[in-house]
């Protein structure tokens, strides 16, 4: 059961256009910006860091995907985790990528770049955070510095997301939920409600 009850989209008129063009591209309102309604500015904040991170051209659909699934999914945040990953492979995402979170050094599945990013989430997701200055020189071997700059960021507004809908304990929406109920068994999840 949510800690914090999300509100009713219908006592939410003035945030109607955001939420509808969440249902325009995921196909839902997550419940997490419906619980965050209930501190105006709070939502307003998300919704304009939501923007910069989702929406620019900086990192392609299929890496930005990788970057939010991994970094959720290490810090154990299956709310968040289960959002990314639904969806991922109709937006480029093959699902073998997301099948091979834990082998990622290994796995033939993932080029060096896609390795020093699961590298830097991993470390980035642990607490006390574990990243090095090898892991960003890593990085920065294989993407340009706004690239990197923005994959940090993106990292950043994960670790919100993540604790926010951890601690509130958001209830996952019917269609991540059942994606993940799906599809994700191989990966350890047994989620509930």
């Amino acid at each position: 059961m949510a800690r914090i009850e999300p509100l009713p989209r219908e006592q939410l008129a003035k945030y109607e256009p955001i939420f509808q063009g969440m249902v325009d591209s995921i196909g839902y309102v997550p419940n997490s910006f419906l619980t965050m309604a209930r501190n105006p500015a709070l939502l307003n904040a998300v919704g304009a860091l939501s923007d910069a991170m989702w929406y620019p051209k900086t990192v392609g659909e299929p890496l930005r995907r990788l970057v939010t699934f991994a970094y959720s999914h290490y810090a154990g945040s299956y709310y968040s985790s289960a959002h990314c990953a639904c969806g991922a492979e109709e937006l480029g995402l093959p699902r073998e990528k997301i099948e091979a979170i834990f082998d990622y050094e290994t796995s033939p599945v993932y080029s060096n770049a896609e390795r020093a990013v699961l590298r830097l989430c991993r470390h980035a997701a642990r607490i006390p955070g574990e990243v090095t200055d090898k892991d960003v020189e890593d990085l920065k071997a294989h993407f340009s510095l706004e690239v990197v700059t923005f994959i940090v960021g993106l990292i950043c507004f994960m670790a919100f997301l993540n604790k926010w809908n951890e601690i509130a304990k958001t209830r996952l929406e019917d269609v991540p939920f059942e994606w993940a109920q799906a599809n994700l068994k191989s990966l350890g999840w047994h989620l509930d409600r």
